[in-house]
């Protein structure tokens, strides 16, 4: 009886051997060290911009004085003393965008850290949203900014998003 065991497990193992390349030894599919971490690379990108979001909301100026430049043609300090509430309305929107990153961040990281990770479909249709949010911002920023160089920033950040998303396509959407 015992024989019998022994090449019977011989025999899944050298059918394992010969899969191997394809399948893990518990019959589903072997993933790739790509496919199987790409989700770090949204969470690092989440994380990135649950930063900026803290930035936005307690230190805003640190992060708006080019764009206020750029849409007034004067420095950010001669705009604040020459017109203070419209600094003070400026610094409100900023904290306001800040706020809403912060929240959409949470949310993304949320999916990120259940659903995507465990490579379920409605989680990569819905991580989708984040390039294409970063496009519609980049965007945003050059028609109204008129800057293209606001525009330039968005692209390394968003090349990341999408590796986040098309590493893993296997693992999302197997032959």
């Amino acid at each position: 009886m015992n024989t019998i065991n022994t090449i019977t497990e011989k025999q899944d193992v050298m059918k394992q051997d010969q899969i191997g390349s394809k399948f893990n030894l518990k019959g589903g599919l072997k993933m790739k060290f790509y496919e199987k971490y790409a989700w770090m690379i949204l969470l690092a990108v989440g994380l990135l911009w649950l930063v900026v979001g803290f930035v936005a909301v307690f230190q805003p100026e640190g992060i708006f004085e080019g764009d206020a430049q750029a849409v007034t043609n004067m420095p950010w300090s001669e705009l604040k003393a020459s017109s203070p509430i419209a600094a003070n309305f400026i610094i409100f929107i900023y904290g306001q965008m800040g706020l809403l990153k912060i929240s959409w961040t949470f949310f993304v990281l949320a999916i990120t850290l259940t659903g995507y990770r465990k490579g379920e479909k409605w989680a990569w249709y819905f991580m989708w949203s984040v390039p294409a949010l970063l496009v519609s911002d980049a965007l945003f920023s050059s028609i109204f900014i008129g800057d293209i160089s606001q525009t330039l920033s968005f692209i390394p950040i968003t090349t990341i998003t999408l590796l986040g998303l098309i590493l893993p396509y296997r693992k999302f959407f197997p032959k």
